[in-house]
């Protein structure tokens, strides 16, 4: 088990003092083809590349704040041009996502990030409603909880926190199946931590989820 501490001599600290949180986004290079398949379904694919574009912009502008630091975690690596935009305009760090599957590589960015942080958050770019405020109540309650989950309508989540983490906190979890939360808080008490949910939100994975996007004020 990896305990998420935050060393005296660690260089990053923000809010006087206060110990660094920090918010890793997990994003995929924007390319035709290679995002939103099930969007791209139903408005094809250039249209479906466009609005994760515009979700992946909408994710970074709406989920900063000065009181947390921000990764941009990429993937297949950070070479595209539209991550090396964001880093420049936003602040950003920008990482690569290691692992072989989504379980492997969020355990992963989670442990680096318990290298410089005592509580870090991971979110990724799918819901268009993600805010700074929600980010918020995620660091509050992995100030009390091991774990915290953003879930969402479908069954899954969008966001995942941790103070501590466990080497098999995401293992045997269903990646985009109804029951993912509900697997991954099996694993979560297999591991003996303890967690906390936020209240539920939505993301953009079909047709009728982007209309619902496009009829928000």
């Amino acid at each position: 088990m990896l305990r998420l501490e935050l060393k005296a001599n660690r260089k990053s600290e923000l809010n006087n003092g206060m110990p660094l949180k920090l918010l890793q986004i997990f994003a995929r290079a924007p390319v035709q083809g290679q995002v939103k398949t099930r969007l791209a379904a139903g408005i094809g694919e250039q249209q479906a590349c466009e609005v994760y574009n515009r979700l992946l912009v909408n994710t970074v502008k709406n989920s900063r704040s000065e009181n947390w630091e921000v990764e941009l975690w990429c993937a297949p690596d950070t070479h595209h041009w539209v991550f090396k935009s964001l880093a420049e305009q936003y602040g950003l760090r920008l990482k690569t996502q290691c692992g072989e599957g989504l379980g492997e590589r969020m355990l992963y960015a989670l442990s680096e990030g318990g290298k410089v942080a005592d509580k870090v958050v991971l979110i990724g770019t799918d819901c268009p409603v993600i805010s700074a405020g929600y980010v918020e109540q995620a660091f509050e309650v992995i100030s009390v909880k091991n774990i915290v989950f953003g879930p969402v309508e479908d069954g899954g989540y969008i966001l995942v926190g941790a103070g501590e983490v466990n080497q098999d906190m995401f293992s045997d979890v269903g990646w985009s199946v109804a029951d993912t939360l509900a697997q991954n808080i099996a694993a979560i008490e297999r591991c003996n931590l303890s967690y906390g949910l936020l209240p539920q939100l939505w993301d953009v994975d079909v047709t009728d989820d982007l209309k619902r996007w496009q009829q928000l004020p």
